[in-house]
């Protein structure tokens, strides 16, 4: 084990002893997710639980401010247990392993069928709401990191995370002011829609954990204001869920049936915004795709391209934004079958054929 692995996990052995008054008798790694985040679950006598290890104080605290206030209003967050004096390390409660990506991944061995899958699916949708406009109040938004609000400014700094990390590596050909002025005039217009909910920011199956049947949200440390729509949107836009389309749809109008109940004009609101949101969502996961998949060359988000190139196609072919944005368009209309992204399909192609 490298050694600083090792003052890692004498760190959580040390933490959890505090807290539960019982040594720790193991310590199993959990496996990377997407982020830098190091995770582990301890086990001991009486108690088992996750430690987290993250030199972010930013995110550490706006989980831990986000977890407490959200279980005081009853939302199905992990507990936080017990906080190290760096506050770079902290105990929450263990959901298991099994999250919706998981579920929804049927195979023999895990046979979800479609009532089951339907029921589960829209309980979460009925959930959603919930963290948005409850979450929301009395939520302390100093916490929120790296900005409290998902503006003008959170939305040019997702589009050029698209620009530099996908289309510059995939070698997409565009026209550069162009592109920056469908940028800004894809901001403003979503910049006009109410944002004043809770915004989760990455409400997507791998954040969504089924323990025995109950469910738990994970990972909402990313979360400030902003307009609902976006959550929706990566949810039923998830590149490796795969949603079917009837599946969106019949998601679509559940969502928008229990916001309306939570906020009333709402819906009207989503159908306007939703096509906007949906595309910005799918172009800031594009630019992870590209950062830690391209760059980083971590196959699980190499994988998620082609899935993330076929939604793209859908959403090109099936909404219509009120805003112009010419250059951006043509460039999502042309970028599934260009040269950078047949590449990449090779080179999953050679990767899962020698598997």
């Amino acid at each position: 084990m490298h050694p600083k692995q090792q003052k890692i996990q004498e760190a959580f052995a040390r933490l959890y002893q505090k807290w539960s008054g019982e040594p720790c008798l193991d310590i199993i790694p959990v496996p990377e997710s997407g982020s830098y985040r190091t995770y582990a679950r301890l086990k001991g006598p009486s108690h088992q639980v996750i430690a987290v290890h993250h030199t972010d104080l930013h995110e550490n605290r706006a989980f831990i401010g986000f977890a407490k206030h959200f279980e005081s209003i009853q939302l199905p967050v992990p507990q936080v247990f017990a906080v190290d004096s760096s506050e770079q390390i902290y105990l929450q409660e263990d959901f298991g392993d099994t999250d919706l990506l998981a579920l929804l991944q049927t195979t023999a061995t895990n046979p979800l069928t479609t009532g089951k899958r339907k029921e589960l699916l829209g309980e979460i949708i009925d959930w959603l709401p919930k963290f948005q406009i409850e979450g929301h109040k009395g939520l302390d938004y100093s916490l929120a990191y790296p900005r409290k609000v998902f503006d003008h400014q959170s939305m040019l700094w997702d589009l050029n995370y698209f620009k530099y990390n996908f289309l510059k590596m995939v070698r997409v050909g565009f026209d550069e002011q162009a592109l920056e002025d469908d940028f800004q005039h894809l901001a403003t217009f979503l910049s006009q829609a109410p944002l004043n909910a809770f915004l989760y920011r990455d409400f997507q199956s791998r954040n969504i954990m089924v323990c025995e049947d109950k469910l738990g949200f994970i990972d909402f440390q990313g979360g400030r204001m902003g307009f609902p729509a976006y959550d929706l949107a990566s949810l039923l836009f998830d590149a490796k869920a795969e949603l079917t389309a009837e599946e969106r749809e019949w998601l679509y109008q559940r969502y928008r049936t229990r916001l309306a109940e939570y906020q009333n004009g709402w819906d009207h609101l989503l159908d306007r915004f939703f096509p906007g949101f949906v595309l910005i969502r799918k172009l800031q996961a594009l630019g992870a795709f590209g950062f830690r998949g391209i760059s980083e060359r971590k196959k699980s988000f190499l994988l998620s391209i082609p899935p993330a190139m076929k939604n793209l196609q859908w959403v090109t072919s099936n909404y219509h934004l009120e805003v112009e944005i010419p250059e951006l368009w043509r460039i999502l209309i042309d970028l599934p079958e260009s040269s950078g992204i047949q590449s990449i399909n090779e080179e999953i192609n050679e990767l899962t054929t020698g598997e």
